[in-house]
């Protein structure tokens, strides 16, 4: 059974739809190719009009403005109510596309040319039909799942109006469209198979607000399973010795499967000041934990906050010069093999074969055997001339517990992450937990 009571969030969520305090509306843009089309949204009705169309006296609507249901093959939706709000009776034209999103959550969509070749497509009955001024039809729309399929599958109706008469010189590009956007689950037939979203988290970028009392934390991610991810998640702004100094929540917002979202959160920058900050994001996916991230940043004098991306896919940053300048190299991370667990010593020696100064920006984890973080420092030190080797020493601020653990440096570079790590036990009676 279709669900179009929510037609509203979900356009807000996956279209990235911003506000209009003239009495409510909203404003989405559906984009194709070359194309884009301006879409109104109010109390879930879609009206899409390309530039020019109203001058002619054409307009029409959808109600609702999107679906979600849970089907299989053969199911029918809707219906889907079609009305003519203009002036001269339209001849109205429907199909099925199919439907995604940009990272800021913009609906897009491309045809679909072979029917066999996608997971899930949609007929209408009736697919194409006459609409007097002021005249409403029920469209319905029989869904069809190719074998095999089991998950997520987001086909965009289209409606596309043109005068009934014959068209004169200005109607030229005048063709008014509407879209109501699905949200289909097919259930698995084996019970081996799950349907899971799989978010996980691939850059991070910190900068500053303009009026300089916030920091922005964005996020992007992909879903990497096979259904739709409502998204959200916390971002923690440590101090160099790991303890929280503020926090904030990033927006929230849908992911489809095999596409990215960027979320992105405002943070209260009052509580800072001079120095190097680590902002930790947590990633949730239907209120669940999905991923976490580390980014080191620095807050600079008359607390300007210098601007910080890194890719976490381990992509190599882009090189606009004639040569990619020599990365530099962890040469060393040193622990005491079996530490006292109080006032931890570490070293990190940064090595620099680069011909230009580095400074080292980074952090230092602290994970145990079970690999959950316990903790986390900035990785802060001098400059390191170049082709010259600069020790960095460091006291980890909380003690440990007996028993076995990895330590981790991470030096952010460019836009890329470099680490290296050793494991280490904290002496006493260590005792590793087992399963009964």
């Amino acid at each position: 059974m279709s669900e179009p009571r929510e037609s509203a969030a979900i356009l807000s969520t996956l279209g990235g739809v911003a506000g209009d305090s003239r009495g409510g509306a909203r404003n989405t843009w559906l984009r194709n190719g070359k194309t884009a089309f301006a879409a109104l949204v109010c109390a879930g009705v879609i009206s899409l009009a390309s530039p020019g169309a109203a001058s002619q006296g054409v307009s029409i609507r959808v109600s609702p403005a999107s679906i979600t249901a849970a089907v299989k093959d053969g199911d029918t939706i809707g219906p889907v109510l079609v009305t003519n709000r203009g002036t001269s009776a339209v001849d109205v034209q429907g199909s099925c596309e199919m439907g995604g999103h940009d990272q800021a959550g913009v609906p897009v969509h491309h045809a679909i040319k072979d029917p066999g070749a996608v997971a899930v497509y949609i007929t209408l009955d009736p697919a194409e039909f006459r609409l007097p001024p002021g005249g409403s039809r029920p469209v319905y729309a029989k869904v069809h799942v190719n074998r095999g399929f089991s998950g997520g599958a987001y086909p965009i109706i289209l409606f596309r109006a043109r005068r009934a008469e014959a068209p004169s010189e200005g109607d030229i590009g005048a063709t008014p469209q509407v879209a109501v956007l699905t949200l289909l689950t097919v259930a698995p037939r084996s019970p081996v198979v799950r349907l899971e979203a799989e978010p996980v988290l691939t850059s991070l970028a910190v900068e500053g607000n303009a009026d300089r009392n916030g920091i922005r934390v964005i996020a992007t991610c992909e879903n990497a399973g096979n259904i739709h991810a409502s998204l959200s998640g916390v971002v923690l702004i440590r101090d160099c010795d790991g303890k929280v100094a503020t926090q904030g929540a990033l927006a929230s917002a849908m992911c489809l499967p095999g596409y990215a979202r960027a979320l992105s959160g405002l943070v209260d920058a009052a509580p800072l000041r001079k120095g190097t900050y680590i902002a930790e994001v947590r990633l949730t996916a239907a209120g669940r934990a999905a991923d976490s991230a580390l980014i080191a940043f620095r807050v600079l004098d008359g607390m300007h906050v210098a601007s910080t991306r890194i890719d976490l896919r381990g992509k190599p940053a882009a090189s606009h010069g004639s040569e990619r300048p020599m990365a530099p190299r962890i040469a060393r991370l040193t622990v005491p093999a079996v530490s006292e667990g109080r006032d931890l010593p570490l070293e990190v020696a940064l090595e620099n074969p680069d011909s230009s100064l580095l400074d080292p920006i980074g952090y230092v984890e602290i994970w145990d055997y079970q690999m959950k973080r316990v903790g986390v420092v900035a990785l802060q030190g001098a400059s390191t001339a170049p082709g010259d080797l600069t020790v960095i020493r460091l006291t980890w601020p909380e003690a440990l517990a007996p028993g076995y653990y990895t330590a981790r440096a991470t030096l952010q570079w460019r836009s890329e992450r470099l680490s290296v790590s050793t494991p280490f036990v904290v002496g006493g009676s260590i005792t590793l937990g087992s399963k009964r």
